[in-house]
């Protein structure tokens, strides 16, 4: 890579600057520093080519803080693709390798201009002493010079008052019109696909299985289809609505639909929204977002309202989950430093640490008697175990080890978890609690980062883009 590059270098609507170690996205400066920026700009220097875990460990963290390095690493790479808006399912600028490293995958060039600035009009348009004006400059305070004589003009305040009217009276109208329009496009969709073509889901999609007959090709059928991120799939507890994280709007907000993605609606408008999880009764859902600061907890109805903060501090607080009678909601913190398991009750108050020795996405059992959670944040974490009145914190089994903290989903009789057991990669198996057994599933198409499942264990939804899909597959 030439120095040029190593000081300014553009991928995608982002630019990174070396010399100022800052990150911009379409001329507006983002907040990276620290070891995010420094992994990005570690992969940035070797683009297309794998960057080892143990060469970011060398570079960027000192030699004695290698027992907190997997912790610290994967922590900096959920909050740089949180800055890119990445996923690591479906990425667009950072592929992870498990348990290899990460590569930078991206088309990259260099940037000859300078990074946008904040004008300076009085600088731009005095001449320098004892010299002729340039020609540009002279140009520019003329044009300068009309527009303020043009604004001179009462007329001109008035077409800018009627043009300011029009355009907020559009956007109330666009506004308006969001829910149709989002209704129409998922409907165009399926007729599109029903009607005999295959289409490319780009984006990552929503996914239905059957677990009653897994190997049958109809058993997979899509939820939604839509040319943006549908993530985090949620069933209610009664069986009739779907939550999920989606940014069809704009902005990663939640939203919920029918089980079979009609009757869209979205619920928030904080963005960067994330990880939903219904109450018990189907009325509440727990979300965590980062409106400003760290991740925060908020509930909202799920049939509208005002969402409500729960749980807001300096600390990461994220993956809500609700008690088996709803009267907790558990959630990660980093409030002690280390991701640990605490809870907080439902209606507001004091959160109370439940585990001591490391945990994050909590779920209780649905007989209300055991809590089980992922040890870490990282990736292969174990699946641990305690019991919800107090007690030692086990290991569930070493046999059961999905390849990231999402996708994991707890039923009534087992646990199902994605890995990549036998050399085969996306793997659907299942930890049976009554033999301590795992038995496999099926393999699916694509990595899914996101898994969730029906109480009965009879259905489970994950999310997957660049998917073909056919007629066979929507049946």
């Amino acid at each position: 890579m030439t120095k040029e590059m190593k000081n300014r270098v553009k991928f995608g609507v982002f630019e990174v600057d070396f010399c100022t170690q800052e990150l911009w996205k379409n001329g507006v400066k983002l907040k990276l520093a620290g070891q995010p920026f420094e992994i990005l700009a570690t992969l940035l220097e070797r683009p297309g080519e794998l960057v080892t875990r143990e060469h970011l460990r060398t570079k960027i963290w000192s030699a004695d803080t290698f027992v907190d390095f997997n912790h610290g690493l994967n922590a900096a790479v959920n909050k740089l693709r949180e800055c890119l808006n990445d996923s690591a399912e479906d990425p667009r600028y950072i592929e992870t390798l498990p348990r290899r490293g990460y590569r930078f995958i991206a088309k990259t060039e260099k940037v000859a201009n300078e990074l946008p600035t904040s004008p300076k009009p009085s600088a731009a348009l005095k001449p320098q002493p004892n010299h002729e004006p340039p020609i540009h400059q002279d140009i520019n305070h003329r044009e300068v010079m009309t527009s303020a004589k043009l604004w001179d003009r009462p007329y001109a305040w008035g077409a800018l008052a009627v043009f300011f009217f029009l355009a907020v009276y559009g956007a109330w109208k666009v506004r308006e019109r969001e829910p149709e329009e989002q209704e129409l496009r998922l409907k165009l969709e399926r007729e599109s696909i029903s009607a005999g073509g295959a289409q490319v889901i780009q984006a990552p999609s929503i996914w239905r299985l059957d677990l009653t007959r897994p190997s049958d090709p109809g058993s997979r059928t899509i939820v939604t289809s839509a040319r943006d991120r549908n993530e985090g799939p949620q069933s209610s507890p009664d069986g009739k609505k779907l939550a999920f994280m989606s940014d069809r709007s704009g902005s990663l907000e939640i939203w919920t639909s029918n089980q079979d993605g009609s009757s869209l609606v979205k619920l928030t408008n904080l963005g960067s929204c994330g990880s939903p999880r219904w109450s018990p009764d189907s009325r509440w859902i727990a979300f965590d977002t980062k409106t400003a600061g760290p991740p925060a907890i908020y509930v909202v109805p799920a049939d509208g309202g005002q969402p409500a903060s729960l749980v807001q501090d300096e600390s990461e607080n994220m993956v809500p989950s609700w008690s088996n009678g709803g009267r907790w909601i558990y959630f990660a913190s980093t409030r002690t430093g280390q991701d640990q398991v605490w809870k907080v009750p439902a209606g507001g108050g004091d959160a109370v640490q439940v585990t001591r020795k490391g945990g994050f996405a909590a779920v209780e059992s649905y007989d209300g008697r055991i809590l089980y959670y992922a040890k870490t944040r990282g990736e292969n974490p174990e699946i641990w175990q305690l019991p919800v009145h107090g007690g030692a914190e086990t290991l569930v089994s070493p046999l059961l080890r999905p390849e990231i903290w999402a996708n994991w989903a707890l039923t009534q009789k087992g646990i199902f978890f994605l890995s990549n057991d036998a050399g085969e990669s996306h793997l659907l198996q299942f930890y049976d609690f009554a033999t301590r057994t795992v038995q496999p599933v099926l393999p699916l198409d694509h990595p899914s980062f996101w898994l969730s499942a029906s109480s009965d264990g009879a259905s489970a939804w994950y999310t997957q883009g660049e998917q073909g899909v056919t007629n066979a597959t929507l049946r």
